[in-house]
C-alpha cells in the first residue's frame, strides 16, 4: 500500500495524455516529469533535515501528502489551463509550463514548511 502512496502522481501521465492534443503531449510529459522529479526532491530535503512533518509543525501531514495535494493541484490547473488552449503550442506552452511549474514549486515549499 505504501508503494501506491508513493506513487500516486504518475496516475497523472495517463490523465494528461488523455486531456491534451497531440501536438501539446511533449510540453505537458516535461511538465509532469519534471514536477514529479521536483516533488521527490523537496521530500527528500525535508526529510533531511529531519523536519519531514514542516518547520514549525502546523500541519500533522508529511512532506509527501503535503507535496502531492499541492502538485495536484498544480496538474489540475495545468491541465485545466491546456484544455482550454487547444492551438496554443510551441513558446506559449512552454511558458505556460515553466509558470506553472514554478507556482508550484514555491507554494510546495511554503506549505511543506508549515
Amino acid at each position: 500500500m505504501n508503494f501506491i502512496f508513493q506513487h500516486l502522481d504518475v496516475l497523472w501521465l495517463f490523465v494528461a495524455l488523455l486531456v491534451v492534443k497531440r501536438h501539446q503531449r511533449v510540453w505537458a510529459l516535461g511538465f509532469f516529469v519534471f514536477c514529479m522529479v521536483m516533488m521527490r526532491m523537496q521530500i527528500e530535503l525535508m526529510e533531511s533535515t529531519g523536519f519531514s512533518h514542516g518547520f514549525i509543525g502546523l500541519l500533522d501531514y508529511d512532506a509527501h501528502t503535503r507535496g502531492l495535494a499541492v502538485y495536484s493541484l498544480a496538474y489540475v490547473i495545468y491541465l485545466v489551463l491546456v484544455l482550454f488552449s487547444p492551438y496554443a503550442r510551441g513558446t506559449l506552452l512552454m511558458a505556460a509550463s515553466i509558470s506553472v511549474f514554478f507556482a508550484a514549486l514555491f507554494t510546495s515549499m511554503i506549505v511543506m514548511c508549515l
